[in-house]
């Protein structure tokens, strides 16, 4: 019986050890998303879900890796001063369905508050125009961004946000060039609020 009682005492404090080596958790949130473009400059308000991970390295730093699904929405709304002597250009409006990898970076300076930076690669998935139309050949196949933000730990579920960067052009330099103007100022800049669930802590 003693031996029994060991084993298991000696589990609690392995347990409660490693209570926050590893973490698997769940999230959803809100995108707002703008692009550096004459005509397409609106933090368009699209969704974002998927599941994160937390592996501790040190009491007080961890390294985050995420799978994301995430959407990009654009709306192109050129002023009367374009649309003047141009027809073809119009209000147009593109969803852009990415799978996200972010690997990021936490450290946590206080109990519940923790701040998070690294890059993310995403890769893309479906592009809709107008919410019907297939638009394949209108942007570019990923994106590489980076990500900063904080994460406020509530116990059981967290809030967090995030500013994303994008670092590359997101268009694909043969529709870009001639339905959406300037194809070199098309790069994303992103913020991300959400809240999260934590499943499992080993």
């Amino acid at each position: 019986m003693k031996k029994i009682i060991t084993v298991l005492i000696s589990l609690i404090v392995l347990k409660a050890q490693a209570q926050d080596k590893f973490a698997i958790g769940i999230k959803v949130g809100q995108n707002f998303t703008s692009v550096s473009n004459v005509n397409v400059d609106h933090n368009s308000a699209s969704y974002h879900l998927g599941a994160t991970a937390q592996i501790g390295i040190g009491p007080l730093f961890s390294i985050v890796p995420e799978v994301i699904l995430t959407q990009t929405k654009l709306e192109s709304n050129p002023s009367p001063l374009d649309l003047v002597g141009n027809n073809s250009l119009k209000p147009e409006t593109y969803h852009l369905n990415y799978l996200s990898i972010p690997v990021l970076a936490q450290y946590k300076p206080f109990k519940s508050l923790l701040f998070q930076a690294g890059p993310q690669y995403s890769i893309l998935l479906d592009q809709k125009k107008d919410g019907t139309d297939a638009a394949r050949t209108a942007f570019s196949s990923g994106e590489f961004a980076i990500v900063g933000g904080a994460k406020l730990d509530l116990g059981g579920f967290f809030l967090y946000g995030r500013y994303v960067v994008g670092m590359n052009n997101i268009g694909s330099a043969s529709q870009l060039s001639s339905n959406l103007q300037d194809q070199s100022t098309w790069k994303t800049r992103q913020w991300q609020l959400g809240i999260g669930l934590s499943l499992f802590n080993f």
